[in-house]
């Protein structure tokens, strides 16, 4: 197995009163050894959902309805689409070769468990060494994220830390297995300005010396150009977009990836100037749309666009984008270029 995720048709579905609700609707995704991938879409498109079914945590009244992840474990391919989310294999694989920074550190950490004792659970669930060992390498990895007198804090609550420190501790959690894939679900999203700025930094230089794959889930595309190799861009439950960072950010070709770097603040701006904003908001999951889902919203909609659902296709390379008007888009930038 060359990548060390792939990801094939996936599909997970949720039960509502509204009816059935295609929260991820057929994707394709891979990511290599050592790679960061950013996935990038407004709220609603199906992102995180993508990052719990590989962590095997769909749980009623969703399901997993077809598809494939495929994922290198240790002890060999395991397609983790097949696995019970309560089973032994997967909880084998879930917080030692996967693991998961959350978005709200106060409620992903336990209350009542000191930092230390939360850090050393998946040492000694899935490594087997002593409670002395554990500690030690615990204390080790909130000093690596940047937490002042690890020691200290490893005996302290949450409640006694800081949002930052919070989730400083979470990413310790995450890393002090040495796992495969690092998963970072809008991990700055709970946090004032000026954290998330630090916190953005120590994702940066974890990227540098990690040594495993990053998936990092954000709706804000301002954020990737030096966090990510590859972007994946979702809308409502597909994707619509991906490429290198380079050619994402320098030959955008879906109308939705367009938008959405329109709306990215430019320091380098002069005066007071309006953001852009993409007309319109994202359908609901239960809606049966006929078509490509962003028509509605698109500026560039032609009929075909509200009758087919474009495939995602190559365009350069690498560059793959979801648009009826993706060849022509890259034409006409080529001879801009």
């Amino acid at each position: 197995m060359k990548d060390l995720l792939d990801i094939r048709d996936l599909r997970v579905n949720f039960m509502t009163e509204a009816g059935i609700a295609r929260a991820v609707d057929g994707i394709d995704v891979s990511i290599a050894p050592g790679q960061t991938l950013a996935i990038v879409g407004e709220s609603g498109c199906g992102k995180s959902v993508t990052s719990r079914a590989i962590m095997g945590l769909i749980q009623p009244p969703g399901w997993i309805e077809g598809g494939e992840i495929w994922f290198a474990a240790r002890q060999g391919p395991t397609d983790l689409a097949q696995l019970p989310p309560n089973g032994r294999q997967i909880n084998a694989i879930r917080g030692s070769e996967i693991t998961m920074i959350f978005q709200e550190p106060m409620t992903a950490l336990n209350p009542v468990l000191k930092i230390g004792a939360q850090i050393m659970e998946p040492l000694l669930l899935h490594e087997k060494i002593s409670k002395s060992e554990a500690k030690e390498r615990a204390i080790a990895s909130l000093a690596a994220v940047g937490i002042s007198s690890p020691g200290q804090r490893f005996d302290e609550y949450p409640h006694n830390l800081s949002g930052g420190m919070r989730q400083r501790a979470m990413i310790a959690m995450a890393l002090v297995c040495n796992p495969s894939l690092l998963i970072a679900d809008e991990p700055t999203t709970a946090l004032d300005v000026t954290i998330q700025a630090q916190v953005l930094d120590l994702m940066k230089d974890l990227r540098r010396d990690f040594s495993g794959a990053i998936m990092f889930i954000t709706h804000d595309l301002g954020v990737v150009a030096t966090m990510a190799d590859h972007v994946m861009v979702m809308y409502r439950g597909k994707v619509v977009e991906r490429a290198a960072v380079r050619d994402l950010y320098r030959h955008p070709l879906h109308p939705y990836t367009q938008g959405l770097l329109r709306s990215v603040p430019s320091i380098a701006g002069r005066g007071a100037k309006r953001l852009a904003t993409i007309e319109g908001s994202v359908p609901r999951p239960t809606e049966r749309i006929r078509g490509c889902a962003f028509a509605p919203r698109c500026p560039h909609a032609m009929p075909v666009c509200k009758q087919d659902t474009p495939a995602l296709a190559p365009v350069q390379q690498d560059h793959r984008a979801a648009c009826f008007l993706h060849h022509a888009v890259a034409e006409e930038q080529a001879h801009a270029a």
